[in-house]
């Protein structure tokens, strides 16, 4: 697919109607993809990126759940307007034109998507043409569908993005943002539309063939579900707006403690407070040497004569071993006389003679150590498990003592540098206020999600119920054909879907290596990624297969984690589109940005679109570009007119020329 032109009219800062060309040129026999679009912040890159959207995509490209009120309101919001103007545009209008390729045949489609504004209403209009024929005959439905064949707006996301998209990719724990991602690259998305269907089927099927009676309890559940849901859209967003008023008072309060501390007030409490934090560290700290003296009273000193007392222990263990031995053999001679004397004279001397021989007396001197065996079983706790035991406990009354002394002398400087509280007593009281706010907004919050969750739990049990009365009903009819082919053609989906997520997670996995490596620095910790099949989420890798963790990377790090897996789902995705990028090096160091512009920009696509400010691609990166820049544009904004206007150039190439 190649985009050669988008045309804009009234659309957003572009007052009138504008033309610019896209598709990328030869340039001295070769190639080059990169389009450069420069402009400062607020001129209008980013509407570019949106028309080319809305054009394919409609009400869609906000968002997969936009409503039609909340995009009817969002286009409104899209018609030029300006103070400069007596008569207000009510109309504007985005084409663009592109060719796509198919079974090694290309066509080329012109799309136009307009809106003109009558009272409150927003009217849309979309008109379709291929190889200059107009496609009237397709309703706005179908044509739609057209061109989300072409071009599925699960796979565009890959190759058109921003800088949300990247931080979203970057920042993203959970697995979720690459999932959705992942089930989109490989239309995973659809089959799931497609088991729900199927579920839907079956389930309207089931319903029919049951008894009135049993279909009045389902679609009597049902609706009460569906009422549920409503409810629990709308206590949604009212939890996200008490979340949000939240977040707008800890703001407010960050804001205030920064001033607070700027001044050198003491913003995390007041003199009395510090005050008593440090009586509390002090008498935590003679609480510690307490604790330490009552442990060097016990067997911790003996740890200084471990060497000692292990050799102690062995010598004892032999001497009540030695003990034990002359123990039994004096009883065994006790035994021996008197079987001695039991037996008759005729085996006298035989029996003399083997006695003699098995019972010998035990040599050496005595034990020179008076022991039992539980003397010796304690002593050898001691030694084991009892100065080890000490050893470990000293060790962590130490460091909690430091630790306690370090918090101290922190709490000492506070004192010392907080100034009276008068000179900031109006902060505080401020601070005051906005603390109670804060708790009472948090009450608030708090208390919507509760309910929020007891409407979850309650919708959770309604669709068991449903669940239940459908199996029920299922259960009767099992034996109607149509139904069994449903549920076997589901678990077959199930199956196809599991089975093609591993398959394409290798290949990701693969691709991402690849990218990465060409993009990172040498110092980058990360080599690779494993992805799990089921949850996608990203264990990142070094170089001897240790796990990295996503909080060790650094910003740009993770800048270039993200578009890494970008460029990776790219290529998994076997698809050939062009690549839009806005505002691509916002958070990157030197070294990254050099990496992408080298390595990146030149190779992501056929036809690359570049959305920058001065100082992202600046004349250094501009120099090294150039070589595949086709051409370039910069938006200028007028204040005065409140529009946006393009020209052919790039800043101070654009200065150049004019200068010329």
């Amino acid at each position: 697919m190649i985009l050669d032109r988008i045309s804009l009219c009234d659309f957003r800062a572009y007052r009138g109607v504008h033309d610019v060309e896209l598709g990328p040129r030869l340039k001295y026999g070769a190639p080059r993809p990169i389009i450069l679009f420069g402009g400062l912040n607020g001129a209008g890159k980013t509407t570019l990126l949106m028309a080319i959207k809305l054009a394919l995509y409609g009400r869609h490209a906000l968002g997969m759940g936009t409503s039609q009120a909340a995009y009817a309101k969002a286009i409104r919001g899209c018609i030029h307007s300006s103070s400069s103007l007596l008569i207000q545009p009510n109309s504007a209008y985005v084409e663009l034109d592109f060719v796509y390729g198919k079974l090694g045949r290309q066509s080329r489609y012109v799309v136009r998507r307009s809106w003109t504004t009558k009272g409150r209403a927003v009217h849309e209009s979309l008109r379709l043409s291929e190889d200059g024929i107009p496609r009237d005959s397709l309703s706005t439905d179908a044509c739609q569908g057209f061109l989300n064949e072409l071009v599925p707006i699960g796979v565009s996301e890959l190759f058109f993005f921003d800088g949300e998209k990247i931080a979203e990719l970057a920042e993203d724990e959970t697995g979720s943002a690459l999932g959705d991602a992942i089930h989109r690259l490989l239309g995973l998305d659809v089959v799931e539309r497609l088991r729900s269907d199927l579920r839907v089927y079956m389930l309207r099927r089931e319903t029919e063939s049951a008894g009135k009676e049993a279909a009045d309890d389902v679609e009597s559940l049902r609706q009460e579900y569906e009422d549920l849901k409503a409810k629990l859209a709308q206590d949604g967003a009212e939890l996200d707006q008490k979340k949000e008023e939240l977040h707008n008072l800890i703001i407010q309060k960050d804001v205030l403690e920064v001033r607070l501390a700027e001044r050198g007030g003491d913003w995390g409490a007041s003199r009395q407070a510090q005050e008593a934090s440090a009586k509390e560290l002090a008498e935590a700290l003679q609480q510690g040497v307490r604790e330490l003296r009552d442990e060097l009273a016990g067997p911790y000193p003996l740890s200084l004569a471990t060497e000692v007392l292990t050799d102690a222990l062995e010598y004892a263990a032999m001497e009540l071993a030695s003990i034990t031995r002359a123990e039994a053999n004096t009883m065994l001679q006790e035994f021996a006389s008197t079987l001695k004397e039991s037996l008759d004279t005729r085996g006298q001397t035989t029996v003399d003679r083997v006695l003699a021989d098995s019972l010998q007396p035990v040599n050496g001197a005595g034990p020179s150590m008076d022991l039992s065996h539980s003397a010796l079983a304690r002593m050898e706790h001691t030694v084991n498990s009892g100065i080890p035991q000490a050893e470990t406990r000293v060790e962590r009354l130490g460091r909690r003592i430091a630790r306690i002394k370090d918090e101290l002398d922190t709490v000492s400087v506070r004192i010392q540098q907080a100034p009276d509280e008068a000179t900031l007593a109006e902060d505080f009281n401020k601070l005051t206020k906005l603390n109670e706010r804060i708790n009472e907004a948090s009450a608030d919050a708090a208390i919507a999600e509760r309910e929020l969750r007891s409407d979850y739990t309650a919708a959770i049990s309604l669709a068991r119920s449903l669940r239940e009365k459908h199996r029920a009903i299922s259960v009767r009819k099992e034996s109607e054909r149509p139904l069994q082919y449903a549920e076997g053609a589901r678990r077959l989906l199930t199956d196809f879907r599991r089975i093609n997520a591993e398959r394409k997670i290798g290949q990701l996995e693969q691709e991402f290596a690849v990218a990465f490596r060409r993009l990172a620095r040498k110092d980058d910790i990360v080599a690779k990624a494993r992805i799990d099949p089921r949850r996608f989420r990203v264990t990142l890798l070094n170089d001897e297969g240790g796990e990295v963790q996503k909080t060790q990377l650094s910003a740009g790090e993770k800048q270039i984690y993200a578009i890494a897996m970008l460029e990776a789902l790219a290529r998994t995705s076997g698809r050939r589109l062009p690549v839009i990028i806005d505002t691509p090096l916002g958070r990157l160091d030197s070294h990254h940005r050099e990496n992408l512009v080298n390595h990146y920009f030149p190779r992501a696509s056929h036809q690359v679109v570049l959305l920058s400010t001065d100082t992202e691609v600046d004349q250094t990166f501009y120099r090294q570009l150039s070589p595949h820049i086709s051409h370039a544009y910069e938006i200028e904004y007028d204040e005065r007119e409140h529009a946006a206007s393009l020209r052919v150039g790039y800043f101070w190439r654009t200065r150049e020329r004019k200068a010329g």
